[in-house]
């Protein structure tokens, strides 16, 4: 299995970064191909290899940013059939629903299979610590969770949210 982590993240606090370095950190702890993107440094993106993809982006108002929007109109062929796992990080937790539900829509429209698990991370600048250590344990288990629902391929029951407060 092959996954592709893309963060879209333009924000000064980098909170959609922090999630996917702990995120990569753990894929290869567990010795999984794995390929980290970010948007900010690329925005040429290629998932046609990869089998699964983790998406951590944080909302841009109600919204996903132009940025991860672009990529997937622009790749549309590309995400049909692909395992995905959208988490949003925000501050608000109704802005996050917003986005999580805009790239929901995109990605099931060009058929991608979607972990149905509505996942949205709130209030992260006190998840972590200086060094960027994950110091929060409410965290540590869902994000463990959620990798291993990419890994089993696994589907939660479609409407089940969860919010990290």
């Amino acid at each position: 299995m092959r996954i592709a982590l893309v963060i879209s993240d333009h924000d000064q606090k980098r909170t959609s970064l922090k999630i996917g370095l702990e995120i990569e950190e753990r894929l290869k702890a567990l010795d999984i191909d794995n390929t980290f993107f970010d948007l900010q440094d690329d925005f040429l993106i290629d998932i046609s290899s990869y089998d699964s993809v983790i998406i951590v982006a944080e909302n841009q108002g109600p919204l996903i940013s132009f940025q991860l929007y672009n990529l997937i109109l622009n790749n549309r062929n590309e995400w049909a059939g692909k395992l995905i796992l959208p988490i949003i990080t925000t501050e608000e937790a109704i802005m996050g629903e917003s986005a999580f539900q805009q790239i929901r829509s995109l990605l099931k429209s060009l058929n991608a299979d979607i972990i149905t698990e509505q996942t949205i991370f709130t209030h992260l600048h006190n998840k972590f610590d200086q060094e960027m250590n994950l110091k929060d344990q409410e965290l540590n288990f869902v994000i463990n969770r959620l990798i291993m629902l990419v890994i089993s391929e696994g589907k939660p029951s479609p409407y089940r949210m969860r919010i990290i407060a």
